[in-house]
C-alpha cells in the first residue's frame, strides 16, 4: 500500500467528533481562550485589563462568530456536514487564541495591527482551503463570500473594541482590507493552477478527487483502457456451499473511487440470503484498478460455480527466505498461496505469465502489518521477478507429485463491522486453519493470534483482502474484532464434515482498468500536494513580510 504514496490520503482523511461533543467543547474552550488570553496580557503587556472582560471577550470574541460561522457554512453550501462547519469553526477557534497569544508579546501599535490582520487573513485562507478541499473548487465563487464571514465578524467586533483609536490613517485601513482580498485571490489561484495540472495529466479534478474521498463518495475515474480480466472461483461443498472469488483486479485505488470498495462490494453480493462466500485478493498491482465502481457487477457476473472433487493432497509448505509458499493440489488442479514480508504488489505477469488460472489459483495473503507494511513492488521482467517465478515454479512442481486423500472442510463467515472469514480443511490428518480479514494487512492482536492457534493446529494462514474501501478505517486501525474472529473459527470447526472442493475461471465482460494512467494520477497528486504546500507556506511567508515591513 505504501508503494502508491496512499498514505498522504490518509493522513489528509479524517472522523470529526458529534456534535454533541463539538459544541459544547465550543462553548468551554472560548471561556478557557479567553481566561488565558487575560493572563497573557496582564502579564506580558502594559495594560492591566480587568477581570470582567473575560466573559464579554469569551462570549464575543472566541464564541459567537465561530458558532455564527458553523452553522452558516452548513446552511449556505450544499451537502455540507453540519459537523464539518463546527470542527472548521472550533480550528479557526484554537488559531484565534494562539494568534492572541503572538499578540500579547507585540511591542508597539504598528506591530498590534500587522497580527491582528494577520489573524483575519489566516482564518480567511483557512475557511477557503478548507471549503475547497472538502467541496470542490467548482464552487469558489460562494466559498470566497462564506469564507469571509468568519472574519467579517472579527473584523467588526475589533474595530468596535479598538480599530477606530488607533490613530491609523485611512490608507491603512484599506491597505489591511485590500491585503486580505489578495491573499484569496493568490490562494484560490494556485488551488485553481494545482487542479488545472492534474487535470490536464489525468483528466480528474484534485478537489472532486479529495472532496470525494472526504465524503465517501462512489465515483467513476475516467481513465484507464478497456479490458477482460480473469475471475477464478473457489468453490467448498460440505452440504453448505462457500464460494472464493479471486478476481485478477486489485481493490483500489481510494475509497468509492473506481474499485476501492470492490472488496466490500463483492463479499456482500456473495453473502446475499443463504449463500456464503468471501473476497481473494491476487498478486497485482493498482495498474489493475478498476475506473469505474459499477464494473464489479461485471466481476460478479464472472463467479463461477465450478464442479468440486473429493481429493485433496495435504497443505505444502517451502520458505525460500524471499519469498514462501504454500499449496496444495485438488485434483488436477493447485491452490497456492504466498507472502513475502518486504514485497507489497506484484505486476500480474510475475508468476502467471505462462500459467493457466483455470489450472492454479494463486493468493497473495498480503498479512503485512496494517500500519507499517513494504513499500516495494516488482516490476515484470526484473532480475528479482525472473527469480520469484523461479521458485513458484520450483514449488509447483513439487506440489504435482503430492498424493491425494479424502478432503473435509468447515468454514463461517463473520459479517460485522468487519467481514471475515474462517475456513479449517483436514487431509490426511493434517488441519489447516485459514483466516481472512477484509483490510489492508493486518493487525498485532491478529497476529498473536496466528501464533496461538499455531498450537493447535498444523498450519494456519492468514490473509487480507488487500482493500482501499475505507482510508480513514485503514490509517487509524489498531486492533481487530479478535472475538467475533474466535467465534467463526470456533463455528468453523463444529461444521468440519466431508467436502468437495472445486477451481473454475471466466473472463469478464469488458470493462476499464487504470493500468498505467494510475501512475499519472498518483504521481501528478504526489508532486502537486507537495508543490501546494510549499505555495502554501511561500504565501504565509510574503504576507508577514507585506504586513510587516
Amino acid at each position: 500500500m505504501g508503494a502508491d504514496n496512499v498514505d498522504v490520503f490518509q493522513r489528509l482523511v479524517f472522523s470529526v467528533p458529534p456534535l454533541k461533543v463539538q459544541i459544547p467543547a465550543l462553548v468551554g474552550l472560548s471561556g478557557v481562550y479567553s481566561l488565558l488570553a487575560f493572563v497573557a496580557f496582564s502579564t506580558f503587556t502594559p495594560l492591566s485589563p480587568a477581570p470582567s472582560s473575560v466573559l464579554p471577550v469569551a462570549v464575543l470574541l472566541f464564541l459567537l462568530p465561530f458558532l455564527f460561522a458553523g452553522e452558516l457554512f452548513h446552511r449556505l453550501l450544499p451537502s455540507y456536514p453540519r459537523s464539518w462547519s463546527f470542527f472548521l469553526a472550533a480550528v479557526n477557534q484554537f488559531v484565534l487564541f494562539v494568534y492572541s497569544l503572538v499578540l500579547s508579546g507585540a511591542n508597539d501599535v504598528g506591530n498590534v495591527w500587522s497580527i491582528v490582520w494577520l489573524l483575519f487573513i489566516t482564518i480567511y485562507l483557512i475557511n477557503i482551503l478548507a471549503l475547497v478541499v472538502s467541496t470542490g473548487i467548482d464552487r469558489y465563487k460562494r466559498i470566497l463570500l462564506v469564507s469571509l464571514a468568519e472574519p467579517a465578524a472579527l473584523i467588526a467586533a475589533f474595530y468596535a473594541f479598538a480599530g477606530g483609536d488607533l490613530g491609523f490613517s485611512t490608507y491603512r485601513h484599506v491597505f489591511a482590507f485590500a491585503s486580505l482580498l489578495i491573499a484569496a485571490a493568490f490562494l484560490v489561484s494556485v488551488l485553481a493552477l494545482v487542479d488545472y495540472l492534474i487535470r490536464s495529466n489525468t483528466d480528474v479534478s484534485a478537489f472532486a478527487l479529495t472532496s470525494g474521498i472526504l465524503r465517501n463518495d462512489r465515483e467513476s475515474l475516467d481513465l484507464g483502457v478497456e479490458a477482460e480480466p480473469v475471475v477464478e472461483t473457489l468453490a467448498i461443498d460440505n452440504g453448505r456451499r462457500l464460494t472464493l472469488a479471486a478476481p485478477w483486479v486489485h481493490p483500489g485505488p481510494l475509497g468509492g473511487f473506481g474499485g476501492g470498495q470492490l472488496s466490500g462490494n463483492v463479499i456482500e453480493a456473495l453473502n446475499e440470503g443463504e449463500s456464503h462466500g468471501f473476497f481473494l485478493h491476487v498478486p497485482c498491482t493498482h495498474k489493475e484498478d478498476l475506473s469505474n465502481p459499477t464494473d464489479a457487477r461485471k466481476i460478479l457476473d464472472a463467479v463461477a460455480d465450478p464442479d468440486g472433487v473429493g481429493r485433496a493432497s495435504r497443505l505444502v509448505h517451502e520458505d525460500y527466505g524471499e519469498i514462501e509458499f504454500y499449496g496444495r493440489r485438488i485434483g488436477d488442479k493447485q491452490v497456492v498461496y504466498l507472502h513475502s514480508e518486504g514485497i507489497d504488489d506484484y505486476d500480474t505477469g510475475v508468476f502467471m505469465r505462462d500459467v493457466d488460472e483455470s489450472e492454479v489459483l494463486l493468493v497473495d495473503l498480503h498479512k503485512h502489518d496494517i500500519q507499517d507494511g513494504p513499500t516495494k513492488e516488482v516490476q515484470y521482467g526484473s532480475s528479482e521477478a525472473d527469480r520469484l517465478k523461479d521458485r513458484f515454479d520450483d514449488f509447483r512442481e513439487r506440489l504435482a507429485e503430492e498424493s491425494l486423500h479424502g478432503y473435509a472442510a468447515g468454514f463461517a463467515v463473520e459479517r460485522t463491522d468487519q467481514d471475515m472469514i474462517a475456513v479449517v480443511e483436514t487431509v490426511d490428518g493434517q488441519d489447516v486453519l485459514t483466516i481472512g480479514i477484509d483490510t489492508n494487512g493486518v493487525t498485532p492482536d491478529i497476529r498473536e493470534m496466528e501464533d496461538r492457534y499455531g498450537e493447535a493446529f498444523d498450519e494456519v494462514l492468514v490473509f487480507s483482502t488487500d482493500t482501499h474501501a475505507s482510508i480513514y478505517e485503514l490509517a487509524n486501525m489498531k486492533q481487530s474484532n479478535v472475538d467475533a474472529l474466535e467465534a467463526a473459527i470456533e463455528r468453523a470447526l463444529d461444521d468440519v464434515s466431508p467436502a468437495t472442493v472445486g477451481l473454475e475461471s471466466r473472463k469478464t465482460d469488458p470493462l476499464k482498468l487504470l493500468k498505467n494512467d494510475y501512475n499519472g494520477l498518483v504521481f501528478s497528486v504526489n508532486i502537486l500536494i507537495r508543490l501546494t504546500v510549499i505555495a502554501l507556506l511561500t504565501l504565509y511567508a510574503l504576507l508577514v513580510l507585506w504586513l510587516f515591513f
